[in-house]
């Protein structure tokens, strides 16, 4: 009897090793790499800092994208403000983003198809894009696109 005791005590302490409990378990840490070629520090040129660097572009791409999340929130709540979406068209083309620019003016249009304003930039968007026309059924399906893609701004992933 005196075994079957002993080994059920042995038995559990080994248990509760391999479970790694903190008591009984050796302290082991993982190593910190530190020779990532991705990771700035001083040996590599760069600084050590806890945030990423800031560069012109990225300041200038973080105000860009809040102006369109601005944009495109107003325009969610005012579907129908034609100015308002030919702003985030204007932004998209400002940018050289010409195929973005196409769902806004698209909208815009079947919106105030009487507006020669957006008639023009949709030309200018389809010319730098480097197309040479462009179906109305296409711009259908991209107005439609950029409808949906207003209604579901700022609902994450």
């Amino acid at each position: 009897m005196k075994y079957w005791k002993g080994l059920m005590i042995a038995a559990g302490i080994d248990l509760v090793w391999i479970m790694g409990s903190p008591v009984l378990a050796p302290d082991l840490k993982l190593p910190a790499y530190k020779d990532e070629p991705w990771v700035l520090s001083p040996e590599n040129g760069g600084a050590v800092s806890d945030h990423p660097p800031h560069t012109p572009e990225v300041d200038r791409l973080a105000a860009i994208g809040e102006k369109l999340d601005s944009l495109m929130m107003y325009v969610q709540a005012h579907p129908e403000d034609v100015d308002a979406i030919e702003q985030v068209a204007d932004l998209y083309a400002d940018n050289g983003w010409w195929d973005d620019a196409i769902g806004p003016l698209a909208r815009a249009i079947q919106l105030d198809a009487e507006r020669w304003s957006l008639w023009s930039a949709l030309d200018r968007a389809i010319e730098k894009m480097g197309m040479a026309t462009i179906t109305d059924a296409e711009l259908t399906v991209r107005a439609q696109n950029f409808v949906e893609a207003v209604e579901m701004w700022g609902e994450g992933c």
